[in-house]
């Protein structure tokens, strides 16, 4: 018995150990940019993209549920599309930057996250009527209810993934001396960041210990560790509107 949970304990502590090691990836990279485009690049998104996509694609391949590859591919998709409204011109075309919009200086300064935000609510909706759809197709309907959750809760990790895509905000504000928060308001952001991710990571714990991957799922306990990076997504993107509507 104590063996048995000495494997659990190592396990666990692997799957915080690439869980910390995805974080500091995302940090380093942005760091990285800004550093090299100096203090008020917040352009870092191209970077922490291919970050995001290799996030993403480990996910996928080491999918911790019991949902089938159609419904893999359902959030896969739906990662994908987030990230393209995020990252490139697309989500400019399901917000369009209006002269009413640019001609103010609070709604042009978060201008960005608000047609994320716009094309988050979106694929969340699509998420859940094709899930629900892909779950009424199928011929042997049994453990339906289970089916449908792990669906969307993948398909909503692979979305909010794409709110580190504004870490260069947050980043920036930093080398402003917190901009308008001041240092010690910024510093109480970042504090509140790390709890969150604290928080996800005691959480995923929980996860793998009543992990039930399939049978060939590959490495189910690496999707663990994805999954409370993945969500954090939503955690950057908070502080960097935050940032961008107090500065």
């Amino acid at each position: 018995m104590s063996e048995s949970m000495e494997k659990r304990g190592a396990k666990c502590a692997r799957m915080l150990g690439v869980q910390a090691l995805a974080y500091a990836v995302f940090v380093v990279v942005a760091l990285a940019f800004s550093a090299m485009q100096g203090p008020s690049g917040t352009t870092g998104a191209a970077g922490i993209a291919v970050v995001a996509v290799a996030v993403l694609a480990v996910f996928h391949v080491c999918w911790p549920f019991r949902a089938g590859i159609a419904d893999r591919i359902i959030g896969a998709v739906a990662g994908v599309l987030s990230l393209a409204c995020v990252a490139t011109a697309l989500g400019s075309k399901i917000v369009p930057a209006s002269d009413a919009i640019m001609g103010n200086e609070l709604t042009r300064s978060t201008y960005p996250m608000m047609r994320w935000a716009a094309a988050v609510a979106g694929l969340l909706v699509v998420l859940t009527v094709v899930a629900f759809g892909r779950q009424m197709a199928r011929e042997n309907r049994s453990h339906l209810i289970r089916a449908l959750s792990h669906c969307v809760t993948g398909g909503a990790a692979s979305i909010s993934l794409a709110g580190w895509v504004f870490l260069p905000y947050v980043v920036a504000a930093g080398h402003h001396a917190g901009g308008s928060l001041g240092m010690p308001g910024y510093v109480a952001l970042i504090a509140v960041m790390v709890v969150v991710a604290l928080l996800l990571a005691y959480a995923s714990v929980f996860w793998l210990k009543e992990l039930d991957p399939a049978d060939d799922a590959r490495a189910p306990w690496v999707g663990v560790a994805m999954l409370p990076v993945m969500l954090f997504g939503l955690m950057v993107f908070a502080a960097a509107l935050l940032v961008q509507i107090v500065g």
